[in-house]
């Protein structure tokens, strides 16, 4: 038998939580791991999955390394 280590919370936790962790990234100059954790890490919720287009604007922004403009979008997330 599988047990699962994940813990429910709310859609509002869950994006803050996802947001602080690629502020982290940000904070640290890692522009790459700061889109690659928000992506992921927003999808990993049911509630909470990001719309196609702004995964391709975070990709756009890192192709640009526009860290400004990602920590923009990252703000305005809710």
């Amino acid at each position: 038998m599988q047990r699962s280590l994940r813990i429910d919370m709310t859609r509002d936790k869950h994006v803050e939580r996802c947001k602080q962790r690629a502020f982290d990234y940000l904070d640290r100059g890692d522009l790459k791991n700061s889109v690659v954790s928000l992506v992921g890490n927003m999808n990993t919720h049911p509630d909470c999955e990001l719309p196609h287009y702004l995964a391709t604007l975070g990709a756009s922004l890192l192709t640009a390394n526009d860290a400004l403009g990602w920590r923009t979008l990252i703000e305005g997330l809710r």
